[in-house]
């Protein structure tokens, strides 16, 4: 007998049922390692797939968390396709559960795991709302990345407007807007420079567009951006707090000047010359 999810207003019908793990196919569209998929041309492996998933630090401490357990009790949500069970959301514990499995064949705890079962009734529009539910909106989040391109997709691709946005991810428009547009200058970023690596610098553009005039000056002069990429690209800049003074930075040039030519670190020191309240917070606290 069938059970139904209640979603944008229509009820899907899915079954709950224990699944063999080795009829389980990983999603080659799961956001958490799409970036990655988009840079290899044509289909990927199952294997690779479980591989870039395994690389991921907090999937290796979910395994952990699952041998702790005694296995998986949260469900999976799948999709038939044959024989086979698409996982659209938790590739994460099926990879863990296979590393598991893999250490210990005779632990049988790891060869079945929970699932939601869908057919076709479930659309992609519906598991972009049900994922946004799930990791954007709720407890168990994403990274920000994954996140803020988790939105851009609902606002660009299935045509989701700020208020919709904002009453259903529980966020307020002028966050879910600084992620727009920290997602859209990360995508121009990794255009430039492609690895897999610079998906961690979202937070430093993140911070750009929350500060006003930092925005402005990235959205609408071709030259700061340039510039501000080749810090990034030559670890002038490293950390998302240290945009936090660059406003300052910019206002002098001595310290512009150092940050150019050796990083942060050598520009604060310039700002401290000129203001030594900046190097100690009781003093600062003082003035």
């Amino acid at each position: 007998m069938a059970d139904y999810f209640t979603l944008q207003g229509k009820q899907l019908p899915y079954q709950r049922q224990a699944i063999p793990l080795s009829q389980c196919e990983l999603d080659p569209k799961n956001p958490r390692i799409q970036y990655m998929v988009g840079q290899r041309a044509g289909v990927v492996a199952e294997n690779v797939l479980d591989e870039m998933i395994w690389e991921k630090d907090p999937v290796k401490a979910l395994a952990q968390s699952i041998l702790q357990n005694g296995g998986v009790y949260e469900a999976i949500i799948v999709q038939r396709a044959g024989d086979k069970f698409v996982v659209r959301e938790g590739n994460c514990r099926v990879v863990a559960c296979r590393h598991l499995s893999d250490q210990d064949s005779s632990d049988t705890h790891f060869i079945t795991v929970p699932a939601m079962i869908f057919d076709d009734e479930l659309t992609e529009e519906d598991l972009a709302i049900l994922l946004a539910d799930m990791h954007v909106a709720s407890k168990i989040r994403w990274d920000a990345y994954e996140q803020a391109k988790h939105v851009s997709d609902l606002f660009n691709i299935y045509g989701k407007t700020y208020d919709w946005l904002a009453n259903h991810l529980r966020l307020s428009k002028s966050k879910i807007k600084e992620l727009l547009w920290a997602h859209q200058a990360t995508t121009d970023y990794l255009k430039h420079f492609p690895s897999p690596e610079n998906v961690r610098k979202f937070s430093i553009f993140h911070e750009v567009m929350k500060k006003k005039d930092l925005r402005e000056r990235f959205t609408n002069e071709p030259i700061f951006k340039q510039r501000f990429h080749k810090w990034l690209e030559d670890k002038r800049i490293f950390d998302s707090k240290q945009v936090r003074d660059l406003p300052a930075i910019l206002a002098n040039p001595q310290a512009t000047a150092a940050l150019d030519k050796n990083g942060f670190e050598d520009a604060l020191k310039v700002l401290i010359q000129a203001d030594p309240t900046l190097e100690s917070d009781l003093f600062a606290a003082i003035k």
